[in-house]
This record gives structure tokens, C-alpha cells and sequence, in this order.
């Protein structure tokens, strides 16, 4: 065998037994008088430009130039294409040509094609390459892209969604459930009116002016998807918007809690894949898929959707009759996701939050396991999940660190802290939120169950720099959290002088938290160690965030906090039980101007519970009623 003819033999992908020694063209090419030779190098090529042509965006031109009728040939293939909707596709010939009489040969094509939301089918075809002059051509023939095609049969594909799997509560309970949906949208172009978007934008918060602007930007013939909504309250809004010029519905089904505002921040939101979510959805899923977009329903997207079925069947050209199904892929059902949530706990959270005017968060967990029972934001439901992600500045809930920092110092709960109208630290003057009166000296408890911050700051050389830092680390505050969803663990850097210092001693200045972050300060103190935050058992890390807090400290804790709603600033529960409590008032500066968010953390039995009311006057005023709201409808 010549050195060239080797050569196009290895080229021609596995073509290797029955490779001729007869002499190449001129320049290498192949000798179109050695049919083997030449109807092996055709086939290859044609086989190269049938992958470009299945694959993203591709084309079938190139592919039907090498046969011998390319306008037919070429809408043939990109019509299968278009019917089994392949992502990709591989074809690779098999063996040697069999050649009959020099102008017809014939070789078996393994052809792979990644089905776009099913999986990878796998067929033989087998091209016939005629010589027409000194050229070789792929016989333009529906049996070379798949067999039995002929020139009028046609595969048809059907895809099977397995029915989503439910969000768990703690107890197996389902907190999510398929549910009917209807997809409202408008025919694309000008078919819709400026009243049509004026209803979008009044009676489904959709942007008119956007939907619009896509609408007419569409392909003609195409539904322009604005929003998915239950079809309660569709049947709603039927009267109203039904008739409307373009506006186009269409039922299907979505993964969804018993109401629109349940735990909506936990368990997320669905709906039709965008590029962004359908990456996050994996191969198997498809554009027109219903998928988590937030929270638990986007987080564990592919445990819950389980993977698609599908079949593929050959049909009569004439009769649309099955001829036989060619390829069947059963769909496996999603996995539930249990969660560590009380149904009962999280709906009296957020009944407590529908009690307020202002944005408010709560957050209760289980505090010797650090399980995450209730998460609410309120006092309308939205997709952020500001009690999770919230950085806040914590206030005087913080007192429960630097309280532990100055018992680690030496001092106990008698320790006289003087509480004066002022304070000032090298220049920068500090007050008393402006409910408390100073009183003098008084005891480390004093100055706790008052929230005296004079009192506190007075005792800042104490504490090294990196003090409140240290502190804060004995209740897992300043760590990431390797949580299901995202989460902010709180910051407590060192600061860089004596003034930072003293600000992060009642929770200003560069201190920041999430309301599950002070939940956990509470349940630190309940428990006696901080514990790692868990939302999805077996899933998110478990187990202690920090070593056990000092047994004096929090001894002494505990009866700061208890004696804080017995006789101190959360008075207010005081008929809820053997409940713990600390207020806070953190001021922060929005848009010039300084305002205060109103704090509460504490425990009862093993429940630690952290509230903030955005612009609330105090804790106690603000915070205070929702927590005792949420105590009253979980005895």
C-alpha cells in the first residue's frame, strides 16, 4: 500500500481494512477511478457537513451539495432536525465501501443525535454514493438520514415530563404541589392594543411598555409569554382582560405552594425556562419547560423535575399512521426535597408580618440543631429572601456579644456600668436610643435589660481590638454559610480604632447581620453553641459552628435575657411564656437622612426567633408585637 493511499485511508475515520493501493489524483486527492477510494472520501465528508448542519444554529447546505439533488435533499435533513429538535449529532461511517459495478457504492452510517429534553438516540443508516461523470455524489434519498424515511415518511417526536416532585416540610407534609396555571401572553406584532398593555401593567404588575416593545420585536404567528398566574386567579380576570385585542392563554401546570405568599422566599418561583435557567436545569430539560427560577424550586431544579421520557415514531407520509416507534426513553421521576420547616410555625410568621406597615423579616430555628423552622418577609410576600441575605446593622441586639466580650474580660453580671445621656470616644459622641433615661451606675444586667449603650461603650478599653471580632465568632457570626440557599453569616471585622470599637459594641458602625444570623445569637445562648444554620437536613453542613460558649457566660445570658422581658425593654412578652428576649434600635442613614430599624432576638423552650422592622421606631415598639403575635400562635 503507497504512503498516500495510507493517508486517506486514516482520514477517512476507521476506513482502515480494504483501503486500495491504487494511486491518487493529482495533488493527493482521491482517484475518482478508485470507487472505494473516492465514495469512501465522499461519504466522509458528507457525514462532516451532516453534524454541521444538526448542530446550534447550523445549516444544511453544505451537507446537500454533496449529493445529487441538494434543493431536496437539503429540506429533508433540516426537516428531521427539526422534528427530533437535535441539539447535536455524530455520524461516523462504519467499515468499507461496498461497491457493485464502479458507480455505486454503498457504506452504514452510525449516526448519535442528542435530542433536545430526552436524551441520545442512536440509529444505521446507509448512504449510497453514485459516480456522475467524475464526481461522486450521496444519493439524495430519505433512507440516508434515517431508514424507512423514503421520500414522504417522517419521524415524529412526543416528550413525557414526569410530574415535579414536592417541597417537603420537617414532618413529610407537602408544602408544594402541581397545581393548574394559565401562561398569559399577546400575539406578536401590533395585534394588541394600548389598552391590552395598559391592562397588563394594572391588573398583573407586568410592564406594559416592555411587553410591548417584544411583541412587536417577535417573529409573526409567535405567543409572546408575559406572565404565568394560578388559574384561580385567571378565572378572575377573564371578564376583564379575556377579550382584549391579542391576548393569547395557554393551561399547563407549575410546582406551587397551597398559596402565593407560603414561605415564597424559601421555596422560590417558577416559570418558562429563560437562558440563564435552563443552563441551571440541565440537559435534559427543554425552553419550553416550566423551571425554578429562586429558591428551593431553583436550587435543587434537577432533583425535582427528575429527567423527561420520550418516543420516536415513524409515520405514513400519506396515512400519518405509525409505521413503528423507533426509539422510547422512559422518564424518571424527581426526588422530593424535605426541608426543615414547620407548616404551622411558618404560617404564623408570616401572619404576624401581615400585622405590620413596614418591611419586616423573621426568622425562628431550632436552636440545638440550628434547623431553620420559619422564614418570613412581609409584609407582602416577595422572591428576595431578606431574611436570609438582609445585611443589617444589628443594634443593640448585639449586646448579647459584647456581653459574653466583657464577661470573657473579667467582669460578671454585678460589674457596675455607668449609664450617662453621652458618651464620647475620641471625638465621636454617643447617645441612648431615646427612650431611655441615664440612670447612673448599675450592674452589667442593668445596662442589658435597659439597652443602655453609654453603659457598654464606657467599658471599650477592656476589650483588645480584635475583641468583639472574637466574640462574635463564639456564636458563628463572620463565617460563610454552607447553606441550600444563599445566606449572609454577619461581619465583625476589627476595627481600626478606638471609635470603630466602640460603635461595634452596640452593633453600628462596620457590624452587619441577616436576621438568621441573630436568630443564631439567640439560639447560641439557648442552646449553649452556636450551632451551623440547616434548611435542607442531609444537604447543608450540620452540627457546631463554634466550640461550647463559657458555662458562666452563658448562665449569665440567659438570665439577661429572661430578665430583660421580665422587668426590662421586651416587657411586652411577658405573658408569652418562659420567653428570653433583647431588643435592638440600629440607626442607618437612607437617602440623607437617618433612620432607625427596630430589632428583637430570643428563645422560648428550644425555638430561637430573630425580628426586623425596617424605619420601626424601636424594638420593642416595632419588633415587639410581631413577636409576640408569633409566640401567641405557637404555644
Amino acid at each position: 500500500m503507497k504512503r498516500t493511499a495510507a493517508i486517506v485511508c486514516l482520514s477517512s475515520l476507521l476506513i482502515t481494512a480494504g483501503c486500495s493501493d491504487s494511486k491518487s489524483g493529482a495533488g493527493g486527492k482521491p482517484d475518482p477511478n478508485d470507487e472505494k477510494q473516492a465514495s469512501a472520501e465522499v461519504v466522509k465528508q458528507f457525514a462532516d457537513a451532516w453534524v454541521q448542519a444538526w448542530a446550534p444554529d447550523g445549516k444544511p447546505d453544505a451537507a446537500a451539495a454533496f449529493t445529487d439533488n441538494p434543493t431536496v435533499f437539503g429540506k429533508r435533513l433540516d426537516d428531521v432536525d427539526s422534528a427530533l429538535i437535535a441539539n447535536t449529532v455524530k455520524v461516523t461511517p462504519q467499515g468499507d465501501p461496498k461497491c457493485t459495478d464502479g458507480t455505486n457504492c454503498t457504506q452504514d452510517l452510525a449516526v448519535e443525535a442528542e435530542l433536545r429534553g430526552i436524551g441520545t438516540m442512536k440509529w444505521t443508516s446507509t448512504a449510497t454514493a453514485v459516480k456522475a461523470g467524475d464526481a461522486w455524489k450521496i444519493k439524495a434519498s430519505g433512507d440516508t438520514i434515517y431508514p424507512g424515511l423514503g421520500d414522504a415518511n417522517y419521524l415524529k417526536r412526543v416528550r413525557a415530563l414526569p410530574a415535579r416532585a414536592s417541597i417537603l416540610d420537617r414532618n413529610g407534609a407537602a408544602l408544594t404541589a402541581n397545581r393548574p396555571v394559565v401562561i398569559v401572553g399577546v400575539a406578536s406584532g401590533t395585534v394588541a392594543t394600548p389598552a391590552t398593555y395598559a391592562a397588563f401593567t394594572k391588573n398583573l404588575d407586568v410592564d406594559g411598555a416592555k411587553l410591548a416593545a417584544r411583541a412587536k420585536a417577535a417573529p409573526a404567528g409567535q405567543f409572546v409569554e408575559a406572565i404565568t398566574i394560578r388559574s384561580e386567579e385567571w378565572n378572575r380576570l377573564r371578564p376583564i382582560m379575556g377579550k382584549l385585542p391579542g391576548v393569547l392563554t395557554m393551561g399547563g401546570t407549575q410546582s406551587l405552594a397551597a398559596t402565593p405568599t407560603f414561605a415564597r422566599s424559601i421555596i422560590g418561583t417558577m416559570r418558562t425556562a429563560t437562558e440563564d435557567t435552563l443552563k441551571n436545569a440541565g440537559p435534559s430539560a427543554s425552553a419550553s419547560d416550566q423551571v425554578g427560577t429562586t429558591g428551593l424550586q431553583y436550587a435543587f431544579q434537577q432533583q425535582l423535575a427528575g429527567t423527561p421520557g420520550g418516543t420516536v415514531t415513524l409515520r405514513d407520509g400519506k396515512t400519518k399512521l405509525t409505521i413503528k416507534t423507533v426509539f422510547s426513553q422512559q422518564g424518571t421521576v424527581g426526588k422530593p426535597v424535605k426541608t426543615s420547616l414547620d407548616t404551622k410555625m411558618q404560617q404564623a410568621a408570616e401572619a404576624a408580618l401581615a400585622t405590620s406597615k413596614l418591611p419586616a423579616s423573621l426568622v425562628a430555628v431550632q436552636a440545638s440543631t440550628g434547623q431553620i423552622l420559619a422564614a418570613a418577609n412581609g409584609p407582602t410576600p416577595a422572591s428576595y429572601n431578606r431574611a436570609f441575605q438582609g445585611q443589617y446593622a444589628p443594634g443593640s441586639t448585639f449586646k448579647i456579644v459584647t456581653s459574653a466580650a466583657l464577661l470573657g474580660s473579667g467582669e460578671t453580671a454585678a460589674t457596675t456600668l455607668p449609664c450617662t445621656n453621652t458618651i464620647n470616644v475620641f471625638g465621636k459622641s454617643f447617645k441612648n436610643y431615646d427612650g431611655l433615661a441615664a440612670y447612673g451606675a448599675g450592674t452589667m444586667q442593668k445596662a442589658f435589660n435597659e439597652s443602655c449603650n453609654t453603659a457598654f461603650i464606657s467599658q471599650h478599653a477592656r476589650l483588645p481590638k480584635d475583641g468583639m471580632t472574637k466574640a462574635a465568632a463564639m456564636f458563628g457570626i463572620g463565617r460563610e454559610l454552607d447553606l441550600s440557599l444563599s445566606a449572609y453569616g454577619g461581619s465583625v471585622p476589627a476595627p481600626k480604632d478606638d471609635t470603630a470599637e466602640a460603635a461595634s459594641m452596640i452593633g453600628q458602625g462596620t457590624v452587619t447581620a441577616s436576621p438568621l444570623a441573630v436568630a443564631l445569637i439567640g439560639a447560641a445562648v439557648d442552646h449553649g453553641t452556636a450551632m451551623k444554620p440547616v434548611l435542607v437536613p442531609g444537604k447543608d453542613a450540620a452540627g457546631a459552628a463554634a466550640s461550647p460558649l463559657p458555662a458562666a457566660t452563658v448562665a449569665a445570658l440567659r438570665t439577661f435575657m429572661r430578665t430583660t422581658v421580665t422587668n426590662g425593654t421586651a416587657h411586652l412578652l411577658a405573658g408569652n411564656g418562659a420567653v428570653a428576649a433583647k431588643t435592638g434600635t440600629a440607626e442607618v442613614v437612607q437617602k440623607g437622612k437617618v433612620v432607625t430599624n427596630g430589632w428583637m432576638v430570643g428563645y422560648r423552650g428550644d425555638v430561637a426567633f430573630a425580628v426586623i422592622v425596617e424605619g420601626g421606631a424601636s424594638g420593642g415598639k416595632a419588633a415587639g408585637p410581631i413577636v409576640q403575635n408569633f409566640l401567641s400562635h405557637t404555644k
